[in-house]
């Protein structure tokens, strides 16, 4: 078991979700997620582009559950930039796209029901729509990332609020991208271009600042991606140029990072390889598989209800999975 401890508190690693793959037990370039009650998550597979400029099949959404379970997978080809999801409290499942700045909207079984939004600049409408979150109320932020604000609607697509505009001082963007909230419906924005997380009341009003693109005191971020926050307030950063996910306590100090425990393959990763002796003889050749393990490119991260924590790697196509250990203690071997 691989073991982080900081601050009071220890991270074990679980197990890796996924391999890279176009269809079925895998994912492509996964950027984003949504969990569900029961385990149930919902992955964003962004895919990529033909040589002639078409769209790829693989740009999908898949519903796994994090004991490996593939549901299956929906929405192939309705997307051009697939970016970021969000699901309802009865399973509603809401997925932004930055190209065509339009939300779709999914029942649990992947029929699309819906979908609303613009391109524009003015209320209601988008410039690269990324991250999405609920709140209690189902009332969605969308990270207007473009134009450098974050916009509040119903789930029905009815503007509510808006706050933000272009700058690097408190309340102002540079190309936001992912959003969370914490227990208190605090709103949490991943401020790309300017390496940090800005912390907001439910209406917008400045309360903190996470992060910075100085390396003093160690609160470095390099273009950090996506953000959550677990049941005891601490914030969890992908912070995707640094290829890492640093943990700040509530007050905003550094506690640790992880940078990725995966040395063992998942059990969809280790199906297909099995299933190929020469594979097989050329994995039990390598003698340190640790680099196999570290993050490439963290995007998504999502806290579940049971505190576990999910990061998506969008260049190895797998989820990352860790779990929160309240009161470990480190063993004593002298005694």
């Amino acid at each position: 078991m691989q073991t982080t401890t900081a601050g009071g508190r220890t991270w074990h690693f679980s197990h890796a979700v996924g391999r890279n793959a176009a269809a079925g037990n895998g994912f492509t370039q996964p950027v984003d997620l949504a969990t569900a009650p029961g385990g149930v998550m919902y992955v964003v597979n962004r895919g990529g582009e033909n040589v002639d400029g078409t769209v790829q099949e693989n740009k999908r959404l898949n519903k796994v559950t994090i004991d490996h379970e593939l549901i299956g997978d929906f929405a192939r080809n309705h997307f051009t930039w697939a970016t970021g999801i969000a699901v309802t409290s009865d399973e509603i499942v809401y997925c932004s796209d930055e190209y065509d700045n339009i939300i779709r909207i999914y029942n649990p079984g992947g029929e699309k029901i819906g979908e609303w939004g613009e391109s524009g600049s003015e209320d209601g409408q988008f410039h690269g729509p990324s991250g999405l979150v609920f709140d209690r109320k189902d009332d969605i932020y969308v990270v207007d990332s473009m134009n450098n604000r974050v916009q509040k609607y119903t789930k029905d697509g009815q503007f509510i609020l808006s706050w933000g505009e272009s700058g690097c001082a408190e309340g102002q963007f540079n190309r936001p991208y992912g959003i969370n909230l914490d227990s208190d419906q605090n709103v949490y924005v991943v401020d790309w271009g300017n390496d940090r997380i800005q912390k907001f009341n439910a209406v917008g009003e400045f309360l903190k600042s996470f992060g910075s693109s100085s390396a003093e005191k160690g609160t470095d971020l390099d273009h950090p991606a996506g953000v959550a926050v677990d049941s005891d307030g601490d914030v969890y950063v992908t912070d995707w140029g640094n290829k890492r996910v640093k943990i700040f306590d509530p007050d905003g100090d550094v506690l640790t990072c992880l940078y990725g425990d995966a040395t063992e393959m998942s059990k969809w990763a280790r199906e297909v390889v099995e299933s190929n002796p020469d594979v097989v003889k050329a994995f039990n050749r390598m003698k340190d598989l640790s680099s196999l393990g570290k993050f490439e490119r963290p995007v998504g991260i999502e806290i579940d209800d049971q505190d576990r924590i999910i990061i998506t790697e969008t260049t190895r196509g797998r989820l990352q999975v860790y779990y929160k250990e309240k009161d470990y203690l480190e063993p004593q071997f002298n005694l």
